[in-house]
């Protein structure tokens, strides 16, 4: 798994964290880094391994970003921008017609993003495959809008994987989660590991207050949807990879609750990875507790 190639300094972002480049070409490079450290299991691994390592963990959760704006998008009927991501603050007036053919390969494909970006972590061999499946199947010109990553010390930070183990110690002590719903943008690095480390199905809803200004989760029918559905089976974990205030996992709470809870019945679980002490929000699970 990719975890054996992160040797880093976890308190500053790194550099390598600031870069835009296009849907296509991030899949592409990634099959190659993948490559890459497949063959350091034949020698020994090389700084070129480790840089490898570094740039597959930044680089695959580019698949599942654009994704999810896609098919938040055709969900909402709103218009695609290559280079721009939706403000729900300021959205358009001027709705577009998808049919529901378009919804539904929107949502299959956000699905099929995740899967793709767990493969790349867990360094399958198989990976190259599936990467050119998964170019095959997008739809036309989506190959090319870009996805912009800009260092952020606390999405790095609650993006290690010891701590992101020590949660998911934490979260199997109460039991498996039938889903792990995960916060986006910034716990999407951190919600891979994590779904790999319990070995559970992933899930992502957009809810990036910082980065986005979204002022709560944007959740579509189909995610209405699949979070009744694993509640069914069993209780949701909600995480963040950070929980500085505490504000963004306490109204993701708030928002799935009115959608998965019954009457006298908490279908849902919380975590961070990491804790501030001063938050006012304290989660189920935490991997971490920082005193700052």
């Amino acid at each position: 798994m990719i975890d054996q190639f992160l040797y880093a300094n976890w308190d500053e972002a790194p550099e390598a964290m600031n870069f835009e480049l296009p849907l296509g070409l991030a899949i592409s490079h990634c099959a190659e880094l993948v490559q890459t450290l497949h063959q350091a299991a034949a020698v020994t691994a090389t700084q070129q391994h480790w840089d490898a390592g570094l740039e597959l963990f930044l680089l695959a959760p580019a698949i599942i970003n654009v994704a999810l704006n896609y098919n938040i998008c055709l969900q909402f009927g709103l218009p695609l921008h290559p280079t721009e991501y939706i403000d729900f603050n300021n959205t358009p007036h001027d709705l577009v017609s998808y049919t529901s053919d378009q919804k539904s390969a929107a949502l299959e494909l956000f699905d099929s993003s995740i899967k793709l970006a767990r493969a790349a972590y867990r360094l399958d061999s198989g990976f190259a495959a599936q990467a050119q499946t998964f170019l095959a199947s997008l739809p036309l010109g989506l190959e090319s809008f870009v996805y912009t990553s800009r260092a952020d010390k606390y999405t790095w930070r609650g993006a290690d994987p010891e701590k992101v183990r020590a949660l998911a110690a934490q979260v199997l002590k109460a039991g498996l989660p039938s889903l792990a719903v995960g916060a986006a943008h910034g716990a999407i690095m951190a919600g891979l590991l994590l779904a790999e480390y319990l070995d559970c199905p992933l899930w992502f809803l957009r809810f990036s207050m910082f980065k986005r200004n979204d002022n709560k989760p944007v959740i579509t029918a189909s995610d209405q949807e699949k979070l009744k559905q694993a509640a069914v089976a069993g209780d949701l974990l909600l995480f963040d990879e950070d929980s500085a205030t505490g504000t963004t996992l306490s109204v993701l709470s708030s928002e799935v609750s009115k959608i998965v809870s019954e009457p006298g019945k908490r279908c849902f679980r919380t975590a961070a990875v990491i804790r501030h002490i001063t938050t006012g929000f304290e989660p189920d699970h935490v991997g971490k507790v920082w005193w700052d």
